[in-house]
């Protein structure tokens, strides 16, 4: 399973100026993101390319790397999809989140600490529709957001893993790795993806869940 997804995740770094109580200033990141489409769009968290980002790179599971550019946004649900020129890739497939139980187990894929492509780890679903606030630094502000019905998973999940899909055993995206609790140990969180569905246009969503 982790094989077969991995050729899908993909690891993000984003450039841009971030404007807070000091003023301004250079900001880098990185994170991951999932395709979507045999054409170039990925799903990934809004805050790994936050507001002020004016330069995104991808690079794929093979090691190729593109200039990208950010297509949407959403602060409601910290999502954001880009788009590469690209054509040929392997999309992810979607899975029914609202039939996840707590116990299953998943899988979480991403860019661990931002340097260690696909890095894989294994758990189960902890808790389910779990509200939680999470520290936005990417902006500068130091402001914070509230997202509702998250799943709580031990599947460890890093910095540089945000935006990269947590799968069930069927090898199907069930959420999006989000957020890390940092006063505790193996608790993680995840949007479930049908709060993509709202977010993403109607295409792609409908080809993914296929």
């Amino acid at each position: 399973i982790a094989q077969a997804v991995s050729a899908s995740v993909v690891s993000i770094t984003a450039q841009g100026m971030t404007y807070g109580y000091f003023g301004a200033s250079q900001s880098q990141g990185s994170g991951t993101g999932m395709i979507v489409s045999t054409d170039g769009y990925i799903l990934t968290n809004r805050h790994v390319v936050p507001d002020g980002t004016d330069q995104v790179k991808v690079t794929l599971a093979g090691g190729r790397m593109y200039d990208a550019k950010v297509v949407s946004r959403s602060s409601a649900n910290d999502l954001a999809l880009v788009k590469i020129s690209a054509t040929g890739l392997i999309p992810v497939s979607f899975g029914n989140s609202d039939a996840i139980q707590i116990g299953e187990q998943v899988i979480a894929i991403g860019n661990a600490l931002g340097q260690f492509q696909n890095s894989v780890t294994a758990g189960i679903i902890s808790g389910t529709n779990r509200t939680i606030t999470a520290g936005d630094q990417s902006d500068g502000t130091g402001g914070q957001e509230q997202l509702k019905g998250a799943f709580q998973t031990d599947a460890a999940i890093n910095s540089g893993n945000s935006g990269g899909p947590l799968v069930n055993l069927a090898g199907q995206v069930i959420g999006i790795n989000t957020a890390v609790s940092s006063s505790a140990q193996n608790v993680g969180f995840a949007l479930p993806i049908n709060q993509v569905k709202a977010f993403l246009p109607a295409d792609l969503w409908t080809k993914a869940s296929l």
